[in-house]
C-alpha cells in the first residue's frame, strides 16, 4: 500500500535484482579485459616471431678520414633480406640526428653475407674519430615484411 498520492509507474524491483545486474554487467567486463589482453599478447608474439629474420640484420660503421664512412651491413639469417636503404646520421651534441648523405640502396643481401657499403658524406660535414655515427635500416624479409631499425635498437615494423 503506497500512502503517497503520486503513483509510483517505475517498477524498481528489488535488491537481489540489482546485485544480480550489477554482476552481470561486472563479468561482461572481466571478460572484455581479459580477451583485450589475450588480442595484445598474441599480437606481441606475432611480432615476435616476425621480426625473427629482422633482428639478425645489423649495420656497423667505420668513419674512414673526414668524408668517408664505410657502412657494414649484415644479414645473419639463412635468407636474403630484399631492397635495403642505408642512411648515414651524425649524432650533433645536442642528441639529434643530422643527414650526411643520401641514402645508399642495396637490392638484395644473401643469407650470411656483409655487404660494404663506403658512404661519401657531403661537403658542409667534417668527420672526426669521436663523433657518433648512428646507421637508419630499411629492408624487407624473407617473407614479405618491411623493417626500419635504428642504430642498435630493435627492428619495427613499417606500416
Amino acid at each position: 500500500m503506497n500512502w503517497s498520492p503520486i503513483q509510483d509507474v517505475v517498477d524498481w524491483g528489488s535488491v537481489p535484482d540489482w546485485f544480480g545486474a550489477v554482476g552481470s554487467i561486472a563479468s561482461v567486463l572481466i571478460v572484455y579485459l581479459g580477451l583485450r589482453r589475450e588480442i595484445r599478447a598474441r599480437r606481441s608474439d606475432d611480432l615476435r616471431i616476425r621480426a625473427a629474420q629482422a633482428r639478425l640484420v645489423s649495420a656497423v660503421v667505420e668513419i674512414r678520414g673526414t668524408s668517408v664512412l664505410r657502412v657494414a651491413v649484415a644479414n645473419e639469417s639463412d635468407a636474403p633480406v630484399l631492397d635495403v636503404a642505408v642512411l648515414a646520421r651524425l649524432v650533433a651534441p645536442d642528441g639529434t640526428p643530422v643527414e650526411l648523405a643520401a641514402p645508399k640502396h642495396v637490392r638484395r643481401i644473401p643469407g650470411r653475407d656483409v655487404q660494404d657499403l663506403f658512404v661519401t658524406v657531403t661537403a658542409e660535414h667534417r668527420l672526426r674519430p669521436a663523433d657518433t655515427v648512428l646507421v637508419d635500416l630499411t629492408f624487407t624479409d624473407h617473407d614479405g615484411n618491411r623493417w626500419h631499425r635504428i642504430g642498435a635498437g630493435q627492428p619495427e615494423p613499417v606500416e
